[in-house]
């Protein structure tokens, strides 16, 4: 950071010092002595005096929270997410946060390309049955597809002892494991080729569509959330509204996203040949795969918003992962 803070550090310093001042005094309380020897008229005057104060004070309150601090507080709330924001997504490269996000989504479309392969049916064409390509894809699915009626024919058998048994089951297990893997072996170079695109693609996103549009970007999400309405700081988004920032906020980076993104993975995917593109081009286009990386990016930058205080999460704020289950 060198030796001396920035301003924008400066100000965001500022802005959550006032911020968490404020919420002190809200939740400033009154104690008074158990002890005290009162008078028990002077005590019931006292305490509906008391309560007149407490409604002078909130109506009070309310009017100073009125129209003028509302887009007081969204302005600070548009200014210090584009800020924070601007920390971990940049014209002028990656960021460590988006470089690890980038190989869990490798990760994870891995398990998904590997998933739609072994899927008999091609997702996203009425169900329509796949063409066959290799040997081993069609007696993997043929396996797949009678496997209790195999298993029900080897139950019929007599076997001359229980280990003739359990080896024609280990074999038939074994069969069908080969054919996955010799099948998915020879898909392993496309999956390659798909995670090296959507790399360079999500790095050109994030440098070139998203950084440069931070500054929009903010001020949708907070006036689409109305996080500045109800009970709200000026440096915060409290929990009660992280449901409105988190639909806001996932809505507008999955427009732009799959706005920049779709068809540059088209035009840079399309050269694979014969009916295979046709299974490249759907898996690429398939809504699961963009849920997946935006939800992980949106992981990345809630834990990121959250630690440094900008963004109050609840408890059970993660939600199940969009990818399929291995089940």
């Amino acid at each position: 950071m060198g030796e001396h803070v920035s301003q924008a550090l400066k100000d965001h310093i500022t802005e959550m010092a006032l911020g968490l001042l404020e919420e002190q005094m809200q939740a400033r309380i009154v104690h008074y002595r158990a002890d005290l020897e009162t008078n028990p008229e002077l005590d019931a005057v006292t305490a509906q005096v008391v309560a007149q104060l407490k409604v002078i004070q909130a109506s009070a309150g309310a009017g100073e929270r009125g129209a003028k601090n509302r887009d007081a507080i969204r302005d600070a709330h548009e200014r210090t997410l584009c800020a924070l924001l601007e920390r971990v997504i940049r014209e002028d490269g990656i960021s460590l946060l988006v470089e690890r996000r980038l190989k869990k989504i490798h990760k994870n479309l891995a398990r998904l390309f590997f998933q739609s392969e072994l899927h008999e049916k091609t997702r996203g064409r009425d169900g329509a049955p796949k063409v066959i390509h290799h040997g081993e894809q069609a007696l993997f699915y043929v396996l797949t597809r009678y496997k209790n009626r195999i298993e029900a024919e080897l139950e019929g058998f007599e076997f001359a002892s229980e280990e003739a048994r359990e080896q024609s089951f280990e074999l038939l297990a074994k069969l069908t494991k080969d054919m996955q893997d010799a099948f998915l072996s020879r898909r392993s170079s496309e999956l390659r080729r798909i995670v090296s695109v959507v790399h360079v693609v999500l790095v050109d996103f994030f440098g070139e569509r998203l950084a440069p549009s931070l500054g929009e970007v903010a001020a949708k999400v907070v006036r689409d959330a109305r996080t500045y309405e109800g009970r709200a700081f000026a440096y915060k988004v409290t929990s009660e509204a992280f449901p409105r920032f988190r639909a806001a906020f996932e809505r507008t980076l999955m427009v732009m996203l799959v706005g920049f993104a779709e068809d540059e993975l088209v035009a840079q995917l399309a050269d694979t040949a014969g009916s295979e593109r046709d299974e490249t081009i759907l898996f690429i286009t398939d809504p699961h795969l963009f849920s997946m990386i935006c939800g992980e990016v949106c992981e990345g930058l809630y834990e990121f918003l959250c630690n440094e205080g900008f963004l109050d999460l609840p408890p059970d704020w993660r939600r199940a992962s969009t990818a399929p289950s291995d089940s």
